[in-house]
């Protein structure tokens, strides 16, 4: 079966369909699909169109985790199909003639479902579109126009208010009753389950307050739940974007009913105070005004992910059957790598590349040619700012000051240890097993610190070596100023870094530096400690694009250093300015498209390639601006724009720089 995936939210309104083989769309594929188009319109390319019993295997099949709907304001009737008897139900039955505002779905609980699908069964006469729109572009907005709204929403989350009749009324856009939203019988299993439920109120409204003769109306004020949500790392996608993640503007403009008069009543920041009006406004127009339309076709499947699009319904004539299914994550298993493959050589028992980022930040700093008299600083300044990955190297010189910003910092109780991650690396003299153990002593020792997060063998590089205690750090040559290379088994200098694993000097992650694929396979084949992370010279210019597939699917981090290209280059002579991505045409074109500087669009583009961006600066505000990449995406054709800049450009090549600087030809890539 052949199938087009319609992507709604491409940029400039471009819809180019995703042809798909129908075996080819696997619990994996999907994700990565939703992940990185956030709504998809599925539809097939040969025989008859999709029919409920289709939907329901269609959704099935991705291997999602059961959802059940509860807390829902819409009444719902379930359409049971063979694919599961409670998987599908019917989209919010509210009269026709009212919009359904934008919002999360079930956003006005703790843990909102990961993805929505829609099908259409009949299409309406007239309206009846089912309305999209980037989440995140919502959450710039009213960052850029609203800080302090955005702030208090982050400080304190949101409270949603509501009094639930006891029977469903149809006539009402939330009249769902507290039986079915809650899924219980009686007033007794209602406030059981409410009571478990920290922060959480009610009030029954008893005779005084009956309406249509209704006198069993509960009044709950939900606990105060996040209303703005970073999504980070979903299994091995990175994809860390704010999201303005709620029902705020739906219950604002469309929580009214002759229960609940007054929509202002339906809303309370976290710590109870009202919300104001005019930015809840301010908020929905802008909604109104980017929304995405797609008139519905019978047999169409909408999928969205939940996490990043909000969606709403326009008014329609009638008739109209759209029918919904709400799910969780894809479950672990299903977004494995293919152990067929072999790809691994070996099985995974710790696959760095899919278990979540501790710290759960994609971006790295480093202290590369960071001058010794600004690095204490600079360190300090780096960790105010956020960071929490820090990129070290004896090669470079200052450990010992990224030591005393380190420290300050945790004495200013910015950071604990333990908030952070540091990562430093074995220079190419230390190599053999018998210094593996000296040289990180000396690293410890500049960085005032009992253990490293993460070491890394600096080069696949063996020089002769050179006494700590006569020249520190080595850097490229000997005592006699000569580059001297040393048979050496690297694999016998892994086994001395796992040592230092076993001996906690190295928290739990060691990993390799400019490595090729088959030097990779070299370590795999014979380690006992897998490598966590493989950290080369990734930048639009040099995509590295089959290495950085190999690393992670053999359960790699991958983090990239030269972010931007030639920046760092041009000083030692190594490039020129015309190599600079920073004034690259394509670079600075989607920039403008986007709000931001160039330099933010290669960090965006190091981060959706699921790398971790390494980047440095001495100067604070840019700190800001390297962090500043989560209230933005790159769209599938923007990023491949910017994937067709490359030509394989290196900067960093021992085979160029070794001869001319040294006098010995020492090339690692081919």
């Amino acid at each position: 079966m052949k199938l087009t995936a319609l992507p709604l939210l491409e940029a400039g309104g471009i819809r180019s369909p995703i042809h798909i083989d129908r075996n080819q769309l696997n619990p994996r594929s999907f994700v990565d699909l939703m992940d990185r188009h956030k709504a998809l319109l599925f539809q097939k390319v040969d025989g008859p169109v999709f029919t409920t019993e289709d939907f329901g295997q269609f959704v099935v099949d991705q291997q999602m985790e059961y959802y059940p709907y509860i807390g829902g304001a819409a009444p719902r009737t379930i359409i049971p199909v063979k694919a599961g008897k409670d998987i599908v139900f019917t989209a919010n039955e509210s009269p026709p003639d009212q919009p359904i505002p934008f919002h999360h779905e079930l956003a006005q609980t703790p843990k909102p479902p990961t993805y929505i699908f829609f099908y259409c069964e009949t299409p309406s006469k007239e309206g009846g579109q089912t309305p999209i729109i980037d989440s995140t572009k919502v959450y710039r907005f009213a960052q850029e126009n609203h800080p302090e709204f955005i702030a208090k929403l982050k400080e304190h989350g949101a409270r949603y208010i509501r009094t639930l009749p006891s029977s469903d009324d149809p006539s009402s856009p939330i009249g769902r009753s507290w039986k079915n939203t809650w899924k219980v019988a009686s007033k007794e299993e209602l406030e059981q389950k409410l009571s478990k439920i920290d922060g959480c109120t009610w009030r029954w409204l008893g005779q005084d307050g009956a309406i249509n003769g209704d006198d069993d109306l509960v009044r709950i004020t939900t606990e105060a739940v996040p209303a703005i949500r970073l999504v980070g790392k979903r299994g091995p996608n990175h994809v860390y974007q704010w999201t303005f993640a709620n029902s705020i503007v739906a219950a604002f403009l469309g929580w009214i009913d002759s229960r609940n008069p007054d929509p202002k009543d339906a809303l309370r920041f976290g710590n109870m105070d009202a919300m104001p009006s005019d930015v809840l406004q301010s908020i929905a127009d802008f909604m109104h005004a980017n929304r995405v339309l797609y008139d519905w076709k019978a047999g169409d499947i909408l999928a969205i992910q939940n996490q990043l699009v909000m969606h709403s319904r326009n008014p329609f004539e009638a008739p109209r059957r759209v029918l919904a299914s709400i799910w969780g994550d894809v479950v672990p298993s299903a977004v494995l790598p293919d152990a067929s493959t072999n790809v691994a050589i070996g099985t995974l028992p710790d696959n760095a590349a899919l278990r979540p980022l501790q710290p759960n930040d994609p971006l790295v700093f480093g202290f590369w040619k960071v001058p010794n008299d600004k690095c204490a600083d600079v360190c300090y300044e780096a960790i105010k700012a956020g960071y929490r990955r820090l990129d070290c190297a004896c090669d470079y010189g200052n450990e010992m000051e990224v030591g005393k910003g380190i420290a300050r910092a945790i004495q200013d109780g910015i950071v604990t240890r333990e908030d952070l991650f540091v990562t430093s690396k074995l220079w190419n003299t230390y190599h053999h097993p018998d210094h593996v153990p000296l040289a990180l002593e000396k690293t410890l020792q500049d960085l005032q610190l009992d253990y490293v997060d993460e070491y890394l063998i600096h080069f696949p590089i063996s020089m002769e070596y050179v006494p700590i205690e006569k020249k520190y750090p080595p850097e490229w040559t000997n005592m006699d100023g000569k580059m001297v290379l040393v048979a050496n088994d690297m694999c016998a200098t892994w086994k001395a870094m796992e040592g230092l694993v076993d001996a906690g000097k190295i928290r739990s992650d060691i990993g390799v530096c400019n490595f090729s694929t088959q030097l990779l396979r070299q370590i795999l084949s014979t380690c006992r400690i897998r490598p966590s992370t493989l950290q080369v010279e990734l930048h639009p210019q040099n995509s590295q694009a089959k290495l950085v597939r190999f690393a992670q699917e053999a359960g790699m981090r991958v983090t990239a250093f030269s972010a931007f290209g030639a920046a760092s280059y041009i000083e030692l002579g190594m490039a020129n300015q015309d190599d600079m991505l920073l004034k690259n045409s394509v670079i600075c074109d989607i920039a403008a498209s986007k709000g931001k500087s160039a330099a933010q669009i290669l960090i965006r583009w190091a981060v959706q390639r699921n790398t971790l961006a390494l980047t440095k600066t001495c100067t604070p505000s840019r700190m800001g601006e390297n962090r500043n990449v989560f209230d933005f995406y790159l769209t599938p054709t923007e990023m491949g724009r910017i994937d067709g800049l490359n030509c394989n450009r290196r900067y960093n090549d021992p085979g160029d720089f070794c001869e001319p600087g040294m006098g010995t030809f020492c090339p690692i890539y081919d």
